[in-house]
């Protein structure tokens, strides 16, 4: 891949791959110059010291498969509380957390309001992108207004 702009050109990227501090694997990932001639080159735009750099927050990941789901961020209130408690038509408990987005959650089949938790949504499953197991629902208003209801125990949350 050759670089665009002068900026890019200072910046080489690395085939293969690298485990994050996090232990997920990283590809196609741009490292910065190394040597004496790094020094003198300004930073890219948009690119963060290492003395500035901020905490990245730690993923939500699904207990399966260990796969990022969602961010501690994305927590949210829906009817007062993140946490719900409910049971389906066949008397399954399940216990879930509210979440604005969950990248890692994909919603499969078609929407249905029979039975829903959550008056004026619909809900469709969720099920994480990696593995398939069933994660829990994501729910669509009919404005386009929506969030994610994770069964808190098919997730790990970070310490």
């Amino acid at each position: 891949m050759s670089p665009t702009t002068p900026a890019e050109s200072r910046w080489r990227w690395c085939s293969g791959s690298a485990i994050t501090p996090a232990g997920y694997p990283l590809q196609g990932f741009r490292q910065p110059p190394q040597g004496p001639a790094a020094e003198n080159q300004p930073t890219p735009a948009g690119a963060v010291s290492e003395e500035k750099s901020p905490e990245v927050e730690p993923y939500i990941l699904c207990r399966d498969c260990r796969h990022p789901v969602t961010r501690v961020k994305e927590r949210i209130a829906v009817n007062g509380a993140h946490r719900h408690t409910f049971a389906n038509p066949h008397g399954i408990v399940f216990e879930i957390g509210c979440f604005k987005r969950a990248s890692g959650c994909a919603a499969v089949g078609p929407a249905s309001a029979e039975f829903t938790w959550f008056a004026g949504y619909l809900w469709r499953a969720g099920l994480c992108a990696a593995c398939l197991t069933h994660l829990g629902w994501v729910f669509t208003a009919a404005g386009g207004d929506g969030f994610h209801g994770l069964i808190l125990e098919r997730l790990i949350e970070p310490l």
